[in-house]
């Protein structure tokens, strides 16, 4: 969005060529050893960084994006065709491609079939036993990893909101994408604090949760091999705190997400249904023509 400017990946702050390049050989190292102050002093001055291949001018009409496209809206039944036009409108006009890309009529059909019909590439809605709903063999988030999530999309939103950016119609879509997300996140938190997204300790914990599943453990351990009972107090002490680390990361507002999300799903499952429909009404249609008369 800011053509091609370098940013720490943790701080944000602006930063020098060599500081990028030792974040890009780097991919995997703990966030300590990448953290901004190892690279210089953390209050000097950055002057604008850009990426060479937008500083050199390599990227046709520069490094700021043309259109802003949401891969969930696009496998969506409802506003995924307006999603297809999108991608064939942006393909159209560029020199370079609009030569090839197909007639305006047929873009429906082009979405139809890859999407409903399912004649594309595998996509995650392909997963056995994903669909639009929660799965117990999902590797879930805990309240206090979700909530880094949401304060980072938080902060995004804020960002591309403000008046450098809110009369640039990518950010106005990217904001909105961001909202969609963050809603969706908030569903999470409220499924995981109700129970219902059972967290594992394979799954994505976040090191405060994890400390506190495994003092719980341990607790439990420990009293169940010395057959004492006197840990009982202490046990409860252990699980409120993991309550209370839940409920430190939760938001105001949790029924409202939960009544926006069921009604969410039941409109998508009402989509689905009538796709079903017209699929075996099609079936019905070519038996009947084929039957020989």
């Amino acid at each position: 969005m800011e053509g091609g400017l370098l940013r720490d990946i943790f701080t944000h702050k602006k930063v020098t060529q060599d500081h990028w390049n030792e974040l890009m050989i780097r991919p995997f190292y703990p966030r300590e050893e990448l953290a901004f102050s190892r690279f210089g002093d953390p209050n000097a001055i950055v002057r604008d960084t850009y990426d060479p291949h937008c500083a050199k001018g390599e990227i046709s009409n520069g490094c700021a994006p043309v259109e802003v496209v949401s891969v969930d809206r696009l496998v969506d039944y409802t506003r995924g065709p307006a999603e297809t036009a999108k991608i064939a409108t942006a393909l159209l006009s560029d020199s370079k491609t609009g030569d090839h890309v197909i007639a305006q009529q047929a873009w429906p059909c082009i979405w139809e079939e890859l999407v409903e019909h399912r004649k594309g590439p595998k996509t995650i809605y392909d997963r056995p036993g994903k669909d639009y709903g929660y799965v117990d063999t999902e590797y879930n988030f805990s309240v206090e990893m979700l909530t880094e999530m949401l304060n980072e999309l938080n902060r995004l939103i804020t960002k591309y909101s403000g008046d450098d950016w809110n009369d640039k119609p990518t950010a106005n879509v990217l904001v909105e994408l961001l909202m969609e997300h963050a809603f969706f996140l908030q569903m999470e938190v409220t499924e995981v604090r109700a129970g219902r997204r059972k967290l594992q300790s394979d799954g994505f914990l976040g090191p405060e949760t994890r400390e506190a599943r495994r003092r719980l453990r341990a607790s439990t351990n420990s009293s169940e091999a010395l057959g004492d009972t006197s840990n009982a107090t202490e046990r409860r002490t252990q699980t409120q705190q993991t309550k209370n680390i839940h409920n430190r990361f939760s938001d105001n507002g949790q029924r409202e997400f939960a009544k926006k999300r069921r009604a969410a799903r039941k409109a998508r499952e009402r989509r689905r249904a009538r796709v079903d429909a017209r699929k075996e009404e099609r079936a019905r249609n070519q038996k009947e023509k084929a039957r020989p008369k």
